[in-house]
């Protein structure tokens, strides 16, 4: 039986799991949108607006892509991991209802403060944020969406306990936690970062709410002491929500690989669940490379903070061993050899596609933040370019790229229509994928060669180096634009097929042109070695790349 036979999704929760991933969906168009117009002022080819435009539609494109696109896509799949995965119905569907109508409300919020001229970016700092009219809705979208996702965890929660047989016996809670799905474990792992990450949140953003009203901190003393509190607790809540998609991503990985491929581990269940322990151990502690140009912070405590940084992707490259073993067992037992497996892949899936390119551009990204997570490169390279370069192949491309490929999946089974545009769909991830990868590239020579992060026009009235222009064209105008074009792509394949796709009746059927190739076993394969290869070439990539960094920074000198 595969693991399509095996999904059932109770009619009960469908509309519920439907309107999350559509209010999703209409969250990233907008997010989608402020990027097109962020592009259109910073590109310095087209260079069109006003600086405060820019920083508005920066601040809408922050919070709505990185924010609220992520958390209403993520706590889909949650439900999803409690719910469908392992065949039990919600908890509590007006619990469910609530904690959505509770996520809109913040959405609407955040939406109505940039409009009023909130231009603070994500981080909405204490006190610089005091100017701009719009921040309390910013402070009260926050708070809405965290008590929104907290009500969905406590759903989640009690579906998950009511799933065992017998509550009092520890030896049938093992036996739940060793027989449930690997994606439904990670989710439950991923509870011992995001429940914290959701106390911290309210204990950090209803203060600061009080404050913009003028109820709280209102004295210059207390401002400055809170402005301190405020600036590392929200560091940590960053670098939590920082992590949440790299867990979630592996999570939707593995059911991607076993939906696409027909692919099962060749390796006990137990070690990949393990793997997802490892996140609440290496993530927390490591948020502090996000400090190393704090002044407050003494500079032993950076140097610390550097060397445990370098632990943090360790989860998730032995996951993505895992997986690419998962792949390479499945193909070589149908006859083919090493390395020419890898033609054999499903690379015509759409799923797939996004679900391949995902990994690639979370590699590309993981690779440049090693350079940025070093507490001698940190403080040169904050402010520069190099960060959005780094961010987006993790965020647009490892994080997005899987979700799509799920979503793709996901909009057939929960409105009952075959995909529509499938030869659109099949490009798709593959455009996003190089587009992202150019913006990395190019974005982080930009970043080495000085041009600042955030600000609206980067030729300095004609003082800035000569190089600066052609690369932010390259990184903007032709990978931000490409990037954008495959969005809107995406875009329009799940709108179609939710308004026009065919109406079909099997599950088999609404997955045409998704489902895996039927391949037959010719021989039990057991051993992995190209799998194991892809690690080495990342370890020796980031180590190539960090040398270069240094070397390119002493030809050419930071301005």
């Amino acid at each position: 039986m595969t693991l399509l036979d095996k999904i059932k999704v109770d009619p009960r929760d469908k509309k519920l799991l439907f309107t999350f991933f559509a209010v999703g969906i209409a969250l990233l168009v907008i997010a989608g949108v402020m990027a097109l117009l962020m592009l259109l002022v910073r590109t310095p080819a087209i260079s069109i607006g006003s600086p405060t435009f820019y920083y508005r539609t920066l601040t809408g494109h922050s919070i709505f892509m990185f924010i609220f696109w992520l958390g209403f896509v993520q706590t889909g799949l949650l439900i999803t991991a409690g719910t469908v995965l392992i065949g039990r119905s919600l908890w509590s569907r007006r619990l469910g209802w609530t904690g959505f109508w509770f996520m809109v409300t913040g959405a609407v919020s955040a939406g109505v403060g940039i409009l009023l001229g909130a231009e603070t970016s994500y981080t909405v700092p204490v006190p610089l944020s005091a100017q701009y009219e719009g921040t309390p809705l910013i402070y009260l979208a926050f708070i809405m969406l965290s008590i929104g996702m907290g009500l969905i965890v406590i759903n989640f929660i009690m579906t998950m306990v009511g799933a065992v047989e017998h509550r009092g016996s520890f030896s049938s809670w093992a036996a739940f936690l060793r027989d449930i799905p690997i994606s439904s474990f990670a989710a439950i792992a991923g509870l011992f970062i995001a429940v914290p990450g959701l106390i911290l949140a309210l204990k950090v953003f209803i203060p600061a709410f009080l404050w913009s009203v003028g109820l709280l901190y209102t004295d210059p003393i207390s401002i400055i002491y809170y402005a301190n509190s405020y600036r590392l607790n929200w560091h940590v809540i960053f670098h939590i929500y920082h992590y949440m998609p790299a867990l979630t991503l592996v999570g939707v990985a593995y059911i991607l690989v076993e939906l696409t491929a027909d692919a099962k581990s060749i390796y006990p269940k137990q070690i990949a669940k393990a793997l997802f322990l490892l996140y609440p151990f290496f993530v927390p502690p490591t948020f502090l490379y996000h400090l190393l140009v704090d002044p407050n912070i003494p500079q032993g405590i950076k140097s610390i903070g550097s060397t445990l940084s370098l632990l943090v992707g360790t989860p998730t490259i032995l996951h993505m061993f895992i997986i690419l073993g998962m792949l390479e067992a499945r193909i070589r037992s149908a006859g083919h050899g090493f390395l020419t497996w890898m033609r054999h892949l499903p690379w015509g899936n759409p799923a797939f596609g996004s679900m391949a390119m995902g990994i690639v551009t979370l590699a590309a990204g993981g690779v440049l933040s090693y350079m940025l997570i070093q507490e001698q490169l940190a403080p040169v390279l904050h402010n520069t370019f190099a960060v959005p370069a780094y961010i987006h192949p993790m965020a647009a491309g490892g994080a997005n790229l899987i979700y799509m490929g799920a979503i793709y999946y996901g909009v057939t089974i929960l409105t009952g229509r075959q995909l529509w545009g499938l030869a659109i769909a099949k490009v798709q991830p593959y455009l996003m994928a190089g587009a992202l990868l150019l913006m990395a590239i190019f974005g982080s020579l930009a970043g080495l060669a000085g041009v600042p992060r955030r600000i609206a026009s980067i030729t300095l009235a004609g003082d800035a180096p000569a190089s600066w222009v052609p690369l932010m064209n390259l990184t903007l105008g032709v990978g931000g634009m490409l990037a954008v074009l495959a969005g809107a792509l995406f875009i329009l394949v799940i709108v179609m097929t939710a308004l026009a796709g065919k109406r079909v009746s099997t599950v088999q059927e609404m997955i045409h042109g998704m489902a895996p190739a039927a391949m037959p076993t010719m021989v039990k394969h057991k051993t992995t070695p190209a799998a194991l290869l892809t690690i080495g070439i990342f370890i020796v990539v980031i180590m190539a790349l960090t040398v270069l960094g240094f070397m390119a920074l002493n030809l050419v000198p930071m301005r």
